[in-house]
């Protein structure tokens, strides 16, 4: 099994004990941004979480220690300070970052937007809307200058073609302040122009 097997394997426990604890979740990120885009290699998995205290026990509960590391004193100062914590299984050192939801209005809308996909083969799990995937890669570039981020948003534009809601992405960008970006990436590519003179509003 390589890693990205291992990585998903890893991925659908994660995924299954979310859910049968309760908590309300979206895939974001890289892992996402494959799923939505163009294939390539990721090691990398965010999920945000609406996580509160009480689901913290039974959580942890589910990751033992024979086979993952995950601390609850950890989980409980990151939801006190809303910053990420990871779960890391010990025998491949597969690692999920679990993201407090943030207080910030995009990501707030996002976690409104957030849809069921199936992923692989009969597993289905809530991820963030291609739309709102795409628009969190500009933010990630404005706010890292990596143009990693840049790729991935262009391989979802380019994957994901006329499913998208253009008007939305621009709307979203534009209020958070990566139109600029946006016009930029689909404009080199024309990508997005089946709605290109769509008014955002």
């Amino acid at each position: 099994m390589n890693e990205m097997d291992e990585l998903t394997s890893f991925f659908i426990h994660v995924i299954e004990v979310l859910e049968e604890v309760g908590i309300s979740y979206m895939v974001v990120g890289g892992y996402a941004a494959l799923f939505y885009g163009e294939p390539r290699m990721t090691l990398d998995v965010d999920i945000v979480v609406d996580m509160s205290a009480v689901h913290v026990p039974q959580f942890v509960a589910a990751f033992p220690e024979s086979g993952y590391y995950v601390s609850e004193e950890a989980i409980l100062d990151s939801l006190a300070r809303c910053y990420p914590f990871n779960v890391i299984e010990s025998r491949t050192a597969a690692k999920v970052d679990l993201v407090p939801l943030p207080q910030d209005v995009f990501t707030r809308m996002a976690f409104t937007r957030r849809q069921r996909v199936e992923y692989v083969a009969g597993h289905s799990a809530t991820f963030i809307a291609p739309e709102d995937a795409i628009v969190a890669k500009l933010v990630a570039h404005k706010n890292t200058g990596s143009d990693k981020h840049l790729r991935d948003a262009q391989g979802m534009l380019r994957v994901q073609g006329d499913r998208l809601n253009m008007t939305l992405v621009r709307r979203a960008s534009r209020a958070s302040e990566v139109l600029d970006v946006l016009e930029r990436i689909t404009e080199a590519g024309s990508i997005g122009r089946n709605d290109s003179t769509a008014k955002v509003e």
